[in-house]
């Protein structure tokens, strides 16, 4: 089964698809597609942006199609938003899309596995501090993933866009899936199999 993805973040096409060799049992992963969101569109906007992409993936062979969008601030949690959006693009006529929401950032998933931060030593120096934080299954609650990587980063702060392609490269998925709830929702609906039966625990 062709799994195509829609993301809401520059970066994140090119970076997961570091992730596609990781994955255990997932059905080919075409190329992410970036679709220009504003962090508090409503469901009805996020409907609207994500159809051309939709139609694009379905053109492309795509038998299954995951929205990937960030909470940030939003008040609702994120199984109320990705059922809002689920529900706005069915008023549209595209059902059977899964809207996984990133709780809060795509920088949350990417601060989930500190080993794999603490591998690239040239770049990254995670404290004790930093381990608390995320570790065990904490990950989703840091409300400034990209500032925390700023801390710990050696020289220049986080880099949105070349950055991440790092981290996914050297991501243990199983390491990162344990810290976040949202990832392991991600893992899940893309077919991983060891996250078949349920990803609300690691």
């Amino acid at each position: 089964m062709k799994i195509g993805v829609i993301v809401d973040g520059k970066a994140e096409p090119e970076a997961l698809l570091r992730l596609r060799g990781k994955l255990h049992g997932s059905g080919p992963f075409l190329k992410p597609l970036y679709v220009d969101l504003q962090p508090m569109a409503p469901p009805s906007l996020v409907a609207k942006r994500a159809q051309r992409n939709i139609n694009t993936l379905r053109a492309r062979g795509a038998q299954r199609i995951v929205l990937l969008i960030d909470r940030e601030e939003r008040q609702d949690c994120a199984p109320e938003l990705a059922a809002r959006i689920a529900e706005a693009l069915g008023r549209r006529g595209e059902c059977g899309i899964t809207v996984v929401v990133k709780d809060r950032a795509f920088e949350n998933w990417l601060v989930a596995d500190p080993g794999c931060l603490a591998a690239l030593r040239a770049r990254f120096r995670p404290t004790k501090a930093f381990m608390r934080r995320v570790s065990p299954n904490k990950a989703d609650n840091v409300r400034d993933a990209e500032s925390l990587l700023s801390q710990i980063a050696v020289g220049p702060s986080y880099h949105k866009r070349h950055d991440p392609l790092k981290i996914l490269g050297a991501m243990n998925v199983e390491a990162a899936a344990k810290n976040s709830r949202s990832f392991r929702r991600f893992l899940r609906v893309v077919g991983d199999t060891r996250y078949r039966n349920q990803s609300k625990r690691p």
